[in-house]
């Protein structure tokens, strides 16, 4: 009679002795009992740091320099043609209304001239 071979699933009951359980090589146990390392931070380097070269940036001060005075120019010439802008609307609303109030008086002349142009009726 040939020796019967058992196989443990997930769905099957659980062994009924230690031995039946199949838990891998030695190395993958280990690998599951270990923790990952960590990388050290030394605690000996200077933590000293010149505030300045944070917040600048770049090493060469003259481009940065060249690139606030080049940006502040256009933000001045946005600022400047903004307020051109304005100006233009604010002008161009002016002439809207005063054609308003002009047509508004046109057609109450209007109706004024068909109220005495119509003879009574009564």
């Amino acid at each position: 009679m040939a020796a019967a071979t058992t196989y443990q699933t997930a769905f099957s009951a659980p062994a009924k002795d230690a031995a039946s359980i199949h838990l891998g090589t030695d190395a993958e146990t280990e690998a599951l009992t270990v923790s990952p390392l960590l990388p050290e931070i030394p605690t000996s380097s200077n933590l000293d740091f010149d505030l300045s070269s944070i917040i600048s940036g770049s090493s060469d001060p003259d481009v940065d320099q060249e690139k606030v005075k080049k940006r502040a120019s256009n933000v001045q010439k946005l600022a400047e043609e903004n307020e051109k802008l304005k100006a233009e609307l604010k002008a161009m609303t002016d002439r809207l209304e005063a054609a308003e109030r002009k047509r508004a008086q046109l057609a109450q002349k209007r109706n004024k001239q068909q109220h005495i142009l119509e003879p009574s009726s009564t």
